[in-house]
């Protein structure tokens, strides 16, 4: 069997399209939208008032409409009457400066006669550009990893005779099947050692994860890209590629990796959620700052690996039957 993960694992590098799409296109995308943020500040602040303060921070007229952008920002304040309501993402120095500022310039105001700041402290911290594109980066490489090695699994090795060949061996399907899956872990996790040593030594991003969390995220990720490149090999048995490549531009485009998906109208978000890489990352970055509930995370994951696990036996079952 390790043989067997072996052969299949150096195959993959073989694959000009699949080593194309699964690591050097995500890494050239990181690269390049990282580079547009690279002047970006690591922290970002809004506020509410009746009227505009001069203070760092972009302004709200609206309260509700900061409301439900305050996740956005490091730091939302709410100028009201007699208070300042405060939310802080996460803790940071230029966040506890920012606040003290805000206080100092509101005191100044004849017409506040008290002013109390409320923390409400949440327990993760927003992502910044620049970690978003990061973050995102490895995930597009792990769907990319795994729908494309499993078009190459139907197409590249029925073509060139090799399912054949392993027929007449003493190997199950299952077993073929899991070294396939387990090669395509290690060079998943190839890429994301690629993804982190460019984060780090380009970017200085070095992003703090719950590993259980992440490790959990990283195996429903694999094996549901893996589920999804087989359910396109059967649906379209010629034309596999060619629709993974269509996906894998629509994955790009509306995904909210590099292009934010507020920006689009409503009828064109709403196809974000019949996309898998929005659930993928989303389970990533709940292993980083925990936004979403836990039941929320662990139904994403599982729905993964079920997905997953049945189209690979199913995959199996196909690959290894006898051909007319």
């Amino acid at each position: 069997m390790i043989n067997l993960i072996k052969a299949l694992f150096l195959e993959s590098f073989r694959n000009k399209i699949s080593f194309f799409f699964g690591i050097l296109l995500p890494v050239v995308f990181f690269i390049m939208f990282a580079q547009v943020f690279s002047n970006e500040k690591e922290v970002s602040f809004a506020y509410f008032s009746d009227k505009p303060l001069d203070i760092p921070g972009k302004y709200y007229s609206n309260k509700n409409a900061l409301m439900k952008d305050r996740y956005n920002y490091a730091a939302s304040a709410f100028v009201e009457s007699k208070k300042i309501v405060v939310y802080k993402n996460y803790n940071d120095y230029t966040v506890d400066l920012w606040i003290d500022g805000l206080k100092r310039k509101v005191d100044t105001i004849d017409f506040r006669e008290i002013v109390k700041i409320n923390e409400r402290i949440l327990d993760y911290k927003v992502l910044n550009e620049k970690e978003s594109i990061y973050l995102g980066s490895f995930v597009l490489s792990l769907v990319s990893i795994g729908m494309f090695s499993a078009i190459n699994l139907f197409e590249r090795y029925r073509k060139i005779g090799i399912i054949r060949r392993f027929r007449v061996l003493p190997l199950s399907a299952f077993l073929f099947v899991l070294s396939f899956s387990l090669s395509q872990f290690i060079v998943s996790l190839i890429s994301f050692v690629v993804v982190r040593l460019v984060g780090i030594f380009l970017f200085n991003i070095n992003l703090k994860v719950d590993y259980l969390f992440f490790a959990f995220s990283f195996i429903s990720a694999v094996l549901g890209m893996l589920g999804i490149g087989i359910l396109l090999s059967i649906l379209f048995e010629k034309f596999a590629n060619s629709v993974a490549q269509f996906l894998y531009t629509i994955f790009i485009f509306f995904s909210g990796i590099y292009f934010p998906i507020d920006f689009l109208p409503k009828f064109l978000k709403n196809i974000t959620y019949f996309l898998p890489i929005m659930y993928i990352f989303d389970n990533f970055k709940h292993s980083i700052f925990k936004q979403d509930s836990f039941g929320k995370f662990l139904l994403q994951n599982i729905s993964l690996i079920i997905f997953g696990v049945v189209l690979l036996y199913f995959g199996g079952k196909i690959l290894f039957a006898p051909e007319e």
